[in-house]
């Protein structure tokens, strides 16, 4: 069984994501790495929401050098975008540091100086009063290093290999959910362009499946081909399949956050052209409920007003990350009780209530048979075509938090190859990581 250790100092993006985990943990909405081409890239955007309707805020990280140019062009970034808050996080103390934080409370930016990493919750006290657990931390840290690793394989294979259209259109999918529909200012126009989004690339995965099989990417097909399903799934190899499935249930994750965003703006009652403590202009109203019912199927809709009458549906853009990113996309059936209990603790949702949050996907994209399937002779309940390396997180982190060894064999399962997925799960993510 492979293991792979985290940095222990960390620099960087690892900086970034080390910072990123503390404030995921400490029960933020968290999107990254946005960048607007030959424009800006932003750290990380924070959705607060524990408000009504959900604040955003503007995360930046550095690690090395800075001074006052920074703090300007944070303030350039905020006004450009509409964003009145944002934090400034770096771990390098200056001789100034008093006249840099004065500056940067006059501009609403909030300056941390972290000097000493192993009191960083201490440091990051103010923003965050959630407990933090380091087992989350260093969970979130690895999720975020293998989503890097994904997408650093899919843009060398892009590069390389430019007579397959898989990879560019994959590229192109996680540019397009990832950064480019987060300067859409609109809350109605970037829902629509993530649904839209979303069917242009229905079914990529099966698609570039059979491409790189030989066929033809244009050609419509509705599942994987099975031999390479084979490979993805039963015997965890690191297919490119891992590659379009994550992209895939990103980009659904991004339809519920921004669908949700839009009721709670809604029911805020906001009606103005543009409120900069909400970064999106919002015009309400019926013209404004007309121009959803066109651009929206009524499927959908109908699932949105659905789930909007969940008390805690508020929180499932939360609840969405934590499921998919540190749990793995499935339940151990043998300890579901706990994995409500722990479900509950990190996402704020109580525990009668989870159920129906589990429910919430299938609500919003409806599929034949239900989105959860029980794996034959393994007592595990998973997401349909979810990709294995995050399975992997997910597996370790129910090592971690269900035996004192840390040991897999400790774990209380029954089925016969239970465990046996539970540790190729495992493997593939520390492939993908060494990689």
């Amino acid at each position: 069984m492979g293991t792979i250790e985290l940095p222990e100092l960390p620099t960087g993006k690892e900086f970034e994501e080390y910072i990123s985990a503390y404030f995921q943990v400490g029960g933020y909405y968290i999107e990254r790495n946005i960048e607007e081409k030959e424009v800006l890239e932003l750290d990380i955007i924070i959705t607060d929401y524990n408000k009504r309707p959900p604040e955003i805020i503007l995360l930046e990280v550095k690690s090395g050098d800075w001074g006052f140019h920074d703090l300007f062009k944070i303030r350039g970034w905020m006004d450009y975008l509409n964003i009145s808050k944002s934090l400034f996080i770096t771990c390098k103390d200056k001789t100034n540091s008093d006249l840099l934080r004065e500056k940067a409370k006059n501009l609403n930016i909030y300056l941390t100086v972290i000097t000493d990493l192993e009191n960083t919750k201490e440091y990051l006290s103010k923003f965050i009063k959630s407990e933090i657990s380091e087992i989350d931390i260093s969970i979130w840290r690895y999720a975020y290093w293998i989503e890097r690793k994904l997408i650093e394989r899919l843009k060398h294979k892009k590069k390389s290999i430019q007579h397959k259209k898989c990879f560019k259109a994959l590229d192109d999918y996680y540019s397009k959910v990832n950064n480019d529909i987060f300067f859409i200012e609109n809350i109605v126009q970037r829902v629509d362009e993530l649904y839209s989004t979303f069917m242009k690339y229905f079914h990529i995965s099966a698609k570039t499946g059979y491409e790189l099989q030989g066929g033809t990417f244009e050609k419509e097909y509705s599942t994987i081909p099975q031999n390479l399903f084979r490979e993805t799934y039963h015997e965890c190899k690191y297919t490119d399949i891992q590659i379009s499935t994550f992209i895939e249930h990103k980009a659904r994750l991004a339809v519920l956050k921004n669908a949700i965003d839009y009721k709670l703006y809604k029911d805020a009652g906001i009606n103005c052209k543009v409120d900069s403590t909400l970064k999106i202009p919002c015009i309400l109203g019926d013209e404004f409920e007309i121009l959803l019912i066109y651009l929206l199927p009524s499927s959908f809709r109908r699932g949105l007003e659905k789930i909007s009458t969940h008390e805690y549906f508020y929180r499932y853009p939360i609840f969405w990350q934590w499921f998919m990113w540190v749990f793995g996309g499935f339940i151990l059936n043998d300890y579901e009780e706990e994995e409500y209990i722990l479900l509950s603790q990190k996402t704020g949702i109580p525990v009668d209530e989870i159920p129906r949050a589990l429910d919430s996907f299938e609500i919003l994209f409806p599929v034949e048979g239900g989105w959860f399937i029980n794996l034959s002779n393994s007592n595990i309940r998973v997401m349909k075509m979810f990709p294995v390396p995050f399975m992997g997180i997910g597996a370790n982190y129910r090592r971690l938090i269900y035996t004192e060894s840390g040991k897999y064999e400790e774990l209380n399962l029954t089925g016969r190859h239970t465990l046996n997925d539970l540790i190729k799960w495992n493997n593939l993510t520390v492939e993908v990581l060494e990689g």
